[in-house]
């Protein structure tokens, strides 16, 4: 099995990435957010090849920060094609006032990638 370097996997990976960024925001329209994921299509800030010992992949993993260090969000796609990613929204539900949308994630492989938002029960709701 040929292993890929970090520059090619993140390459490879760009139709993945852009079909995690069309999930997360239909998801976050559906719920009445007309704003995207902030870092949709953005330069991720550190990414890594990430080996599962028990299967005997690698894994890559992308995430994305604020220029002061804080965490935004991340992507992890497994050798075999699988992602998983998810992105902080802390937005009031604009349909739902009891609720505030916590995050977006996504999951799946190219051409099946499904989006949901995490909620969380709005403070003193």
């Amino acid at each position: 099995m040929t292993i890929l370097s970090l520059e090619q996997r993140l390459q490879a990976v760009q139709p993945l990435f852009a079909e995690v960024w069309q999930a997360l925001a239909a998801s976050l329209q559906a719920a009445g957010v007309e704003q995207g994921v902030a870092v949709a299509g953005t330069p991720h800030s550190r990414a890594e090849l990430r080996e599962d010992s028990y299967a005997r992949s690698h894994s890559l993993y992308a995430e994305w920060r604020t220029p002061g260090g804080a965490y935004q969000g991340s992507i992890l796609v497994h050798g075999d094609g699988l992602a998983f990613a998810e992105f902080d929204v802390l937005l009031a539900h604009p349909r739902k006032a009891n609720w505030v949308i916590e995050a977006a994630t996504a999951w799946g492989r190219s051409g099946a990638v499904k989006s949901e938002l995490r909620l969380l029960p709005a403070l003193g709701a």
